[in-house]
């Protein structure tokens, strides 16, 4: 799709793919450089993957739902969601700012301001240098217990070992009692650890991970097994 491999910029937050029209009162879809950073390749696999989280949130989903998708990117699920009848509230948060302009001028019109979008000034070598907050800092922008639902679409895939748990933690802050946490992981730690990686790529052992999630107050609801190529659990709040 794209040779040039550069973050987003401020001027890809004002653009649309200049390969599809646009349509009134229809999501456009993002350029290639903002598909990119969110894993895709191509236009099929944004949609595809979209497509995909987009049925498994639907799954989980109550009455006047509350959501919180932590990692949002682009909005590839979010497009997925933007007329569901059971969505009352939708807030997305990611520590790419152009991501957080884009939606905000393409995705939240189009709900009549139903779906909002935050950023989160997390540092990180790549996403975000100058973020004023290190990941094991992070404080989402919701009430303790506002959500009713959240979910992490390959978010857990790019965190150490103690940013996923402050996420964790933050996760099961802002969500009710019973609500859910969707979350997926690369499983395949080095040399038989139990975590390992960076950023770019984290892995962890699915048992460890749920242990993790344990002690941060959830218990496991069901293990979706893969979804997209990463190991993709439903956990509830306790």
């Amino acid at each position: 799709m794209t040779e040039d491999r550069a973050l987003p910029t401020a001027a890809d937050a004002e653009a649309t793919n200049p390969h599809f029209p646009r349509w009134n009162g229809i999501a456009p879809l993002p350029n290639a450089r903002m598909m990119l950073h969110v894993g895709a390749e191509t236009v099929e696999n944004f949609l595809v993957v979209g497509d995909a989280w987009g049925q498994l949130v639907a799954m989980e989903l109550p009455a006047h739902a509350r959501v919180l998708d932590i990692g949002c990117g682009c909005a590839r699920t979010a497009r997925m969601l933007l007329h569901h009848p059971q969505i009352e509230d939708y807030l997305g948060v990611d520590v790419i700012q152009p991501y957080i302009a884009w939606n905000s001028r393409y995705i939240s019109p189009v709900t009549e301001g139903r779906f909002r979008f935050a950023h989160l000034d997390v540092r990180g070598p790549r996403y975000n240098p100058e973020g004023a907050l290190s990941a094991e800092e992070v404080v989402f922008p919701a009430a303790d217990g506002s959500m009713t639902l959240a979910f992490a679409a390959s978010l857990f895939t790019h965190l150490k070992e103690g940013a996923a748990v402050r996420y964790l933690q933050e996760a099961r802050r802002v969500l009710k009692h019973g609500g859910k946490l969707i979350a997926s992981i690369h499983d395949r730690p080095e040399d038989g650890s139990t975590f390992s990686g960076d950023e770019f790529r984290a892995d962890v052992q699915p048992e460890y991970f749920l242990a993790l999630a344990e002690r941060s107050g959830f218990a496991l609801s069901r293990r979706v097994g893969d979804v997209c190529g990463q190991e993709t659990f439903v956990l509830i709040a306790r």
